[in-house]
């Protein structure tokens, strides 16, 4: 599915991380809508199944084995990210170990910390670490509960490709997942997922602030009804680390 051409300098959000966390599986957001607003995100599909990566001007869903298929675009969404991506300034990286030390030097590049950043890395892995999921089970279980039955994981080595991104302020953590989340597509646009880790060989990255944010709030009962109220830090890390198993 190709994309809208039409340039918002903007972040557009479908849902929210409390509402996803909360059990709020279905969207009411079709993907050609969603392709109006951005060519480049991440995001998920209806009951979780699988990871979602904009890359290009083309959605790919990433299945629970990490194969990559073109979205096709009545498919919904209750949360996803994109954004026209233009970008603002790059820079070549060397080597990195871990993901948490090449997010530690992006981290760095940054002119403030109130701002939302999108993050494209292309370069070669040494090894890289990602996850998709399965559907979630009938009901509304909050996804801290089952992320850990649904779950795969995949590693893959010497492997080249994209992992597209973005970083959120922590004053915005009742709205997304706060510091970076970043999802991967390799080069063919085989596979990918929801980068846990890696090893960098090589890459560059460009990096473009956004300083303007649209949201659709989900038009469905669930959405309107459920309690957003709750803050859970704990969820939040449950879901996003590759170790979630149930406390």
């Amino acid at each position: 599915m190709v994309l809208s051409s039409k340039n918002r300098n903007m972040l557009y959000q479908v849902g929210t991380i409390r509402s996803l966390l909360n059990g709020v599986y279905e969207g009411d957001m079709r993907f050609d809508e969603l392709a109006h607003y951005g060519d480049f995100g991440i995001g998920t599909f209806d009951a979780v199944n699988g990871e979602m990566i904009a890359l290009d001007g083309h959605f790919y869903r990433i299945d629970a084995e990490g194969k990559a298929h073109v979205v096709a675009p009545q498919m919904k969404t209750p949360f996803a990210l994109v954004t026209h991506f233009k970008k603002t300034y790059s820079k070549v990286l060397d080597r990195f170990d871990s993901l948490d030390a090449l997010q530690e030097q992006i981290a760095s590049m940054f002119e403030s910390r109130n701002i939302i950043y999108a993050l494209c890395l292309k370069g070669d892995f040494a090894h890289i670490d990602v996850r998709s999921e399965h559907p979630q089970p009938q009901g509304h279980r909050p996804l801290s509960e089952t992320i850990s039955q649904v779950q795969t994981t995949f590693t893959f080595d010497d492997i080249s490709g994209t992992a597209v991104g973005f970083w959120f302020p922590e004053y915005m953590n009742a709205i997304n997942v706060p510091g970076f989340h970043f999802h991967f597509l390799d080069v063919s646009r085989r596979v990918g997922g929801h980068l846990f880790d890696l090893k960098l060989r090589s890459a560059t990255l460009e990096v473009t602030p956004l300083y303007d944010f649209g949201m659709h709030l989900i038009h469905t009962p669930l959405f309107e009804y459920v309690n957003l109220d709750n803050k859970d830090d704990a969820s939040i890390k449950k879901v996003e680390k590759k170790d979630n198993r149930s406390f």
